[in-house]
């Protein structure tokens, strides 16, 4: 009787999800780097994940311990990917917009210096806040999202994972009553976009790096990868307004 011969995995795809509260699942104890994991590997059976979580609820990227953790981190271990989510509690003391991106710059540096790749997350929408503190978040994701460097990515979960324009009963289900954290749901839904966005980053360097014929034979699914890289390539604005992230095919190279 024939066996069935699993796919060979690849190298273990390291990641470490570094941030506050939002990162280590407060108050549920439910981290999306869980559910980050479990959607990575169910995608494709060769990648062997693993998901280090760090996230200190109440830290401050600027005036906190982000830095220190990401050092200390990157000195004991090395990763393929940061993902790197902060700013939230450095809105809510009221420090100036520069001043939040220039600590979240310092951390993302640590990773890219070593030769890691650091995927960068937008500051999260949340109930109320006044106009001013609404404004400087919208300041840092648009430094976020206009910041060049070689691997170097972003993902917009501000927009990927709304609070006002949520259908009240799912925002129920994904929110906490104060409107800052998740619920057990919420992180999950976090950890399957961001795993979406990660996955999407990883497919696009492997088109780059191989001939699409090789590792795709049917001409259906061949043709819609070469028209996404396409639509990546010319920076398609339909593709933020579906929750996705633009990365060109050129800066891959």
């Amino acid at each position: 009787m024939a066996t069935t011969q699993k796919p060979p995995k690849k190298a273990p795809l390291r990641i470490l999800c570094l941030g506050d509260s939002l990162t280590a699942g407060y108050p549920e104890s439910h981290p999306y780097g869980g559910k980050l994991e479990e959607v990575l590997e169910a995608a494709d059976p060769r990648l062997d994940v693993h998901v280090d979580v760090d996230g200190v609820p109440g830290d401050q990227v600027a005036h906190g311990t982000f830095w220190r953790r990401m050092r200390n981190r990157w000195a004991e271990d090395e990763y393929d990917w940061t993902i790197v989510l902060g700013g939230t509690n450095d809105l809510a003391w009221g420090l100036p917009e520069t001043t939040i991106f220039e600590g979240l710059q310092k951390c993302y540096n640590i990773p890219l210096s070593k030769g890691g790749k650091v995927l960068a997350l937008t500051i999260p929408e949340c109930e109320g806040g006044s106009s001013l503190s609404n404004n400087k978040r919208t300041l840092v994701n648009t430094a976020i999202k206009a910041h060049k460097q070689r691997n170097f990515y972003t993902f917009d979960l501000f927009e990927a994972l709304p609070y006002d324009a949520m259908d009240p009963k799912e925002r129920g289900r994904i929110w906490e009553y104060d409107g800052l954290h998740l619920r057990a749901a919420g992180y999950d839904r976090m950890g399957e976009l961001v795993a979406e966005a990660l996955l999407k980053i990883i497919q696009l360097e492997e088109a780059q790096n191989t001939e699409i014929s090789s590792i795709v034979t049917d001409a259906r699914q061949r043709r819609m990868m070469e028209d996404m890289i396409f639509e990546e390539e010319q920076g398609d604005p339909k593709l933020l307004s579906q929750g996705y992230i633009v990365v060109r095919k050129a800066d891959l190279d």
